[in-house]
C-alpha cells in the first residue's frame, strides 16, 4: 500500500504558500477536481456494472463530474461526481433514488415492476426484448370481449378463452385467479406452456425500492487516494513556480 508521512504534506503546503500566493489554492482546487474525476470513473467503471445490471451504457452516461469554480477562495470550493440532473435534454434520478432507498412515485395510477419471468427467470437478469412493455400489444378485457367478467379470478381465464379463439398472442391487463395480483400478463394460445404470464405487476402510486448504494463506495475509494491527488497537484504547482523563477533569469 503507498503511504505519505501526514510530515511531507504540511511541507509540500508550507511551499507552496511560500511560492506564490496562488500555488495553495490552485494545488486545492486540483485536488477537489481529480477527486470528482476519480469518483465518477470508479463509479461507472467498477461499482455501477457490479451492483446494477444495465441493459446499455446509457446510466452511466448519466454520471460526470462538475470542476470547481475558478476561484481562489478554498472555502467556497466545492467540486461534484454523480448522476446528473438532465442528460441528453433527459431528467434523471434513477440512481440517486437508488443510492437512498428512496420511494418510486409514478406519474400514473400505479407503478410498473417487471417480474422475474419478464427477465428470463431472474431480476438479476435484464428485460427481454419480446417482453419490454414498449413492445407489448397490451388490451384490457372490455377491449377483446363484449361483456368482460365482473369475477376478477375469471379475468385471465377469459383472456385465454380469446386466445384460444383467435389463435393470438397479446398481453392484458387484468388480476391473477390465485392471488389476485393485478398487473399485465402475456396470454398464449392453446397448446402453448405458460399460458399466462405474469410480466409487470401493477402495484401502488408509490414502490418502495431497496437501497443500492453507488455513490458512497465510488467516493470511498477515490478519498482513500485524495493523499497522492493532492501531493501531485502540489509537486505541479512547485514546478511551475520554480519554471517561473528560472525564466527570470
Amino acid at each position: 500500500m503507498f503511504r505519505i508521512d501526514a510530515k511531507d504534506i504540511q511541507k509540500l503546503t508550507d511551499n507552496l504558500r511560500k511560492s506564490s500566493k496562488s500555488d495553495y489554492p490552485l494545488a486545492v482546487r486540483g485536488t477537489l477536481n481529480s477527486l470528482a474525476f476519480e469518483t465518477s470513473n470508479i463509479a461507472k467503471t467498477k461499482i455501477i456494472p457490479e451492483v446494477f445490471t444495465t441493459r446499455n451504457s446509457y446510466i452511466q452516461g448519466t454520471v460526470g463530474y462538475k470542476r470547481c469554480d475558478n476561484t481562489f477562495n478554498i472555502a467556497s470550493m466545492q467540486s461534484f461526481a454523480g448522476q446528473f440532473d438532465v442528460s441528453k435534454g433527459k431528467p434523471t434520478g434513477q440512481l440517486a433514488k437508488q443510492e437512498t432507498g428512496s420511494p418510486i412515485i409514478a406519474k400514473g395510477a400505479y407503478t410498473f415492476v417487471a417480474t422475474p419471468t419478464a427477465r428470463g427467470g431472474s431480476y438479476k437478469k435484464t428485460i427481454r426484448k419480446s417482453n419490454r412493455f414498449s413492445g407489448l400489444e397490451v388490451y384490457k378485457l372490455e377491449n377483446l370481449v363484449r361483456t368482460p367478467t365482473k369475477d376478477q379470478r375469471k379475468e385471465i381465464p377469459q383472456a385465454i378463452g380469446y386466445a384460444e379463439r383467435h389463435h393470438k398472442t397479446f398481453a392484458v391487463i387484468a388480476h391473477s385467479p390465485l392471488y389476485l395480483r393485478y398487473g399485465i400478463f402475456k396470454i398464449l394460445p392453446s397448446g402453448k406452456a405458460g399460458r399466462a404470464s405474469m410480466l409487470y405487476s401493477l402495484k401502488d402510486k408509490k414502490t418502495n425500492i431497496k437501497r443500492h448504494e453507488w455513490l458512497r463506495p465510488s467516493a470511498s475509494i477515490a478519498t482513500a487516494k485524495v493523499e497522492q491527488l493532492y501531493t501531485k497537484e502540489a509537486h505541479k504547482r512547485l514546478e511551475k513556480s520554480l519554471s517561473r523563477g528560472l525564466r527570470r533569469f
